[in-house]
């Protein structure tokens, strides 16, 4: 799965960076707009991969990881790993 990750995590690091920035400088009422921000960013990054990379599942598919549960288990990390970082600048702020 990491491995998957590292296709995307470099975009997906900046837009984390962007959206804390934002957080930091104007707290929780701008939280749902960040929140949404980062959801469609992910929609975009899954239709990218999903049509730049798609010839790599095979190579997930022969490990016994199914399409499906490569991006639920990625993305699930990736949402994990933006909360986490929103809730420790909130702690910070």
């Amino acid at each position: 799965m990491g491995t998957f990750y590292r296709s995307f995590v470099i975009v997906s690091l900046l837009i984390n960076l962007c959206c804390i920035s934002i957080f930091w400088k104007n707290g929780f009422s701008s939280f749902s707009m960040l929140f949404w921000l980062k959801i469609a960013s992910l929609g975009i990054t899954y239709h990218f991969i999903n049509s730049y990379k798609s010839k790599e599942y095979y190579y997930y598919r022969n490990l016994g990881i199914s399409k499906l549960g490569l991006w639920v288990v990625t993305l699930f990390f990736d949402i994990v790993l933006y909360l986490f970082l929103i809730i420790l600048v909130n702690h910070y702020r």
